[in-house]
């Protein structure tokens, strides 16, 4: 699964978005993959639900999270989602977020395998993360993916 192809299939990239908490932050990086069948709706309420239970432990870094769950918990096809949020939210253990990548991985292989690299490759040094906040297209995130991965 590549990171961009993904993104431009699904044209699941949003940037500057509004959410007014860890929950409304997780629907709208979602939501461009219900919209095209690639999650079901059950597969947001689960990352929802695990977050109350365990915490949110898909913050990758500071101010970065990839909320994502099992295989059968809703995805119908491996892909992504990158959604920036105009203000950070704070999710249940106190770190503030504002860029979100939504993974459904169709099994453990291709989480581990395919998409863990490509995010370790995206954000390997620090310029990237506010390369990334000041973005203000779509496009402008396919290229920094394209300099990067």
């Amino acid at each position: 699964m590549n990171l961009l192809d993904s993104l431009k299939e699904n044209n699941s990239v949003a940037v500057q978005q509004e959410a007014d908490n860890w929950e409304d932050a997780i629907n709208v990086c979602l939501a461009p993959l219900v919209k095209n069948n690639a999650i079901e709706k059950k597969y947001i309420e689960s990352i929802i639900e695990r977050t109350k239970e365990l915490g949110p432990f898909y913050i990758l870094a500071p101010g970065l999270a990839m909320p994502h769950e099992r295989p059968e918990m809703g995805v119908n096809k491996n892909s992504f989602s990158f959604v920036t949020l105009k203000k950070p939210v704070l999710f249940p253990d106190g770190q503030e977020v504002d860029i979100l990548i939504g993974l459904a991985a169709e099994n453990d292989e291709v989480h581990a395998g395919e998409a863990i690299p490509q995010i370790v490759m995206l954000f390997d040094d620090e310029d990237v993360f506010e390369k990334i906040r000041e973005a203000k297209t779509s496009q402008d995130i396919y290229k920094l993916i394209e300099e990067k991965v």
